[in-house]
């Protein structure tokens, strides 16, 4: 998704507006924060990040999250 976002930015749309006229990037930041800071599981398979039981927990609710505002249309992609 990531590589979307950045091939295609623009034609992405969220239910909560950004104060810094850009809609996708809590959306995107939130994505990168999963895929950096989850490097077991995401990301560059160089050297892991080390990974906590609270980095898990929080991971799995920042990816529930994610999926479910993709889910219900709190995030869409415009044709």
């Amino acid at each position: 998704m990531l590589g979307e976002f950045k091939q295609a930015r623009h034609k992405f749309t969220t239910a909560i507006p950004s104060p810094a006229g850009d809609p996708v990037a809590p959306v995107e930041a939130m994505m990168r924060a999963l895929w950096e800071g989850q490097t077991s599981r995401h990301g560059a398979q160089n050297g892991a990040v080390p990974e906590t039981l609270e980095a898990a927990r929080a991971g799995v609710h920042l990816a529930a999250a994610l999926v479910q505002w993709f889910v219900s249309g709190a995030v869409v992609r415009t044709p």
